[in-house]
């Protein structure tokens, strides 16, 4: 399982529902997010009008959560960005280091 940090922004639709009945949305997320097979860390609003979640799942089970919250109208874009540690950065750079011997750039 790999965690990724969820970025989403609220349709104006969305927000004009919040106001009229205010409401707590973590548990709602959190349940979508079990229902794909996937383990909310964290959830905040940010200042910008986004949701940002730490979540804890497999690619296809994310994929299928973004398509649930794009599908509901309740958000006019979302985006997932896979974390790592620094021990795996590590591990990129020294992989990074091997392949860089077998790629030339265009034109080279």
């Amino acid at each position: 399982m790999s965690l990724y940090m969820t970025r989403a922004r609220y349709t104006p639709e969305a927000y004009k529902g919040m106001i009229a009945n205010p409401a707590e949305r973590a548990s709602v997320a959190k349940g979508m997010f079990e229902a794909a097979g996937m383990k909310m860390h964290n959830i905040w609003m940010s200042s910008q009008g986004e949701v940002v979640c730490i979540v804890e799942g497999s690619v296809v089970s994310g994929s299928a959560v973004a398509m649930v919250v794009m599908a509901s109208g309740a958000f006019s874009e979302a985006e997932s960005v896979e974390l790592m540690t620094p021990e795996q950065q590590v591990e990129a750079m020294k992989l990074a280091g091997k392949v860089t011997a077998k790629y030339r750039a265009p034109g080279k």
